[in-house]
Formats: C-alpha cells, sequence, structure tokens
C-alpha cells in the first residue's frame, strides 16, 4: 500500500435501522476519517436518513447475501473488512477471499452459551478473521467458542463521548412546555426481544399498584414490538402514566430531565445507554447482563435479580432524596471512569495498522 494512499476499511452489518452497533461505527468513521478511507455497508433500511445526514459514505443492499456483498467488495476492493455481530461476519467470512477480516461483536444473544449451528459457523470462520473485537470479558466468556478464539480477542469498549452527551443534553427540537419536569422513569432502547419492553411496562403497573398513583414514564424507542407495547399500556390502564416518545435522534435531553433510567435488557454486550444516564447525573437500575455489570460492576446496586428487586429500587429513588443524592452522585463519579472516545480511537488505529502487518 502507497505511503500516501489511505487505507480502506469496509465496515459491514446487517442491521438496517439506528441502533448501538450502527452508532459505534458511524462514531468510529467520523472520528477516523482524515486517517482511513471508510465504506458503510448494510442492509438498505431506515439507517439511509442517518447516513446521508452525518455524511457518510454508504452502499446499501436490497439483499444481504453473498452476490450483493462480493459485488460491493469488488466495486471498493478494501484493504480491511470490519464486519459487526455474528451474521455480518459468517457472511464477510465467505466473501473476503484474502482480504484481511475483523470481526466485532456487540452482544452476546442467550445462543452464544451453547454449540448449535449458528455458533459452530461462526467458529468455523476462524481461519479467515483476523481479529475478534469484543465489548467485555464477561460477555466473551460466555460464548462457547471464547478458548478457541482466546489469542484471537481484544475487548474494546464502545467510544463514549461524555462531553458530546453532556452538550446534546442541553439542546432539544421540541418546545419545552412551562413546568415541565420531566419524567419518573425512562425507558430508551429498541422495541425487541433483547430490550425486553415489556417487561418495563408491567413494572410501572406494579410501581402504580404500590401506590405511585401519578408515576410518569417514557419509552424512547421504536420496534417490532412497538404495537404490542401500545396494547399492553392500554390493557393495563397505563395510559396516563406511560408515553411511547419512538425513536429520538437526540434522546439525550429526555434522559437528563428524568429522574432515573430504568433498563430491562434480557442479555447486553455493554450497557451503553446506562453510561449515557451516568454521564448526565441521572441513576440507574438495571436487570443483570454482562453489559450491565462491565458498566456498574458485578455487585452494583443498581443491578437487580427480579421484579420485587427492580420495585424496591425505584420507590427507594422516588421516595428518599438523600439516596437518590447519593446514587446520582455513584453515577458521575463512575461516568468519568469510562474510556474516554479519544483513548477508543487509538486503540482502533492501532488495530487496523496491526491487522495489515
Amino acid at each position: 500500500m502507497s505511503i500516501n494512499k489511505k487505507m480502506k476499511i469496509m465496515h459491514v452489518l446487517k442491521s438496517s435501522v439506528y441502533s448501538g452497533a450502527e452508532n459505534v461505527v458511524i462514531t468510529i468513521i467520523k472520528n477516523l476519517t482524515a486517517e482511513f478511507d471508510f465504506l458503510y455497508v448494510s442492509s438498505e433500511g431506515s439507517i439511509r436518513l442517518i447516513l446521508e445526514e452525518r455524511k457518510i459514505p454508504f452502499a446499501l443492499l436490497d439483499k444481504f447475501d453473498k452476490k450483493s456483498l462480493k459485488r460491493v467488495i469488488k466495486e471498493y476492493k478494501p484493504d480491511i473488512i470490519h464486519a459487526h455481530d455474528f451474521s455480518a461476519s459468517v457472511l464477510c467470512a465467505m466473501c473476503a477471499g484474502k482480504i484481511r477480516l475483523i470481526s466485532q461483536l456487540h452482544y452476546d444473544p442467550p445462543w452464544v452459551r451453547r454449540w448449535n449451528v449458528k455458533t459452530i459457523m461462526y467458529t468455523l470462520c476462524f481461519p479467515k478473521i483476523e481479529k475478534l473485537l469484543i465489548v467485555s470479558e464477561t460477555s466473551f466468556l460466555n460464548m462457547v467458542f471464547s478458548k478457541i478464539y482466546l489469542q484471537k480477542a481484544k475487548v474494546i469498549a464502545n467510544p463514549i463521548d461524555i462531553s458530546k452527551i453532556r452538550d446534546m443534553s442541553k439542546k432539544s427540537t421540541e418546545i419545552i412546555k412551562v413546568g415541565d419536569q420531566g419524567c419518573d422513569v425512562i425507558f430508551v432502547g429498541r422495541f425487541v426481544e433483547q430490550k425486553n419492553p415489556q417487561r418495563f411496562i408491567h413494572l410501572i403497573h406494579l410501581l402504580k399498584r404500590s401506590g405511585f398513583s401519578n408515576i410518569k414514564a417514557e419509552m424512547l424507542g421504536c420496534g417490532e414490538l412497538e404495537e404490542k407495547c401500545r396494547l399492553l399500556i392500554k390493557s393495563l390502564d397505563l395510559d396516563d402514566n406511560i408515553e411511547i416518545r419512538g425513536f429520538q435522534k437526540n434522546p439525550y435531553p429526555d434522559i437528563r430531565k428524568s429522574k432515573l433510567l430504568c433498563m430491562t435488557s434480557r442479555w447486553e454486550g455493554y450497557g451503553l445507554v446506562l453510561v449515557e444516564a451516568n454521564s448526565l447525573g441521572i441513576p440507574v437500575v438495571s436487570s443483570r447482563t454482562a453489559g450491565s455489570e462491565e458498566v456498574l460492576g458485578k455487585d452494583a446496586e443498581e443491578l437487580c435479580e427480579n421484579d420485587e428487586e427492580f420495585l424496591k429500587k425505584i420507590s427507594l429513588l422516588l421516595n428518599n432524596q438523600t439516596e437518590y443524592n447519593n446514587w446520582k452522585s455513584r453515577s458521575l463519579c463512575r461516568a468519568e471512569k469510562v474510556k474516554q472516545i479519544d483513548d477508543y480511537m487509538k486503540d482502533m488505529k492501532n488495530i487496523y495498522w496491526k491487522c495489515m502487518g
């Protein structure tokens, strides 16, 4: 490769919507575009609007298959293919030929804990994958193939720009109503099985029944379970308590105005929204996942094993200002210890150059 020629890196994702992994890729591209030539490749979908708005070079596929991906590889001629999550990694391994391949796994769904067609397929990609990036050691060790990939694996947590999050939390495209103090409890995430939004709704229902009759909750996000969630809210008579606000390009003003954030995920590779809330001094309560343990610590008070613990801790925070202030201080202290974006980008640059030998 010529000294004056930028290394060409092609990021490949199967998903067509904007979420955590997509945010990571866009952040990498925006921060390293002066040093590398990037192309974002994924399925066609609503992600197009985000990519156009942020001026990210992209190629979107009508079909996420070998033929379509090989066509883009032939046209772009990347030096490195950086595949994100399992499906994209397997497909890229089938199409990469002699091109260097990096696989980055952003989460650990339940099926990675046992041998099955998916985990066998990913393991068969071992000879092709130059480097495996994972967001936490805990999530990696949950994976049935972890011992096989151990020498190729590197933990690299998600890029966090705390200063930017705090600045964006002070901006809003909506007209702020007089006296608008935000909600008591907020949910931020896609309406999909992994995020378990129905559990959040049930928790609000239990809180209402336990005496918080006027509790106010907001849900930011969209996804395949949205209609089911709306029906559940109606069936539990929570129309006056829960508002589904849809996907928000900038969720930080809403998070900052809320009293606390509740994450009900079944699994997480890295609890990014927990870090974001902590950086704004917003206390969090979360189900126990590899991601939440990575962010909060395995023995954190914020972790909940069951609905009873969720109710106990949310009630405490809503009723006891002294405890609330203690949790708030702990959140801010924790945020300051998070690896910052500049360090993340240094790591990524080193990974790319070492990959090329």
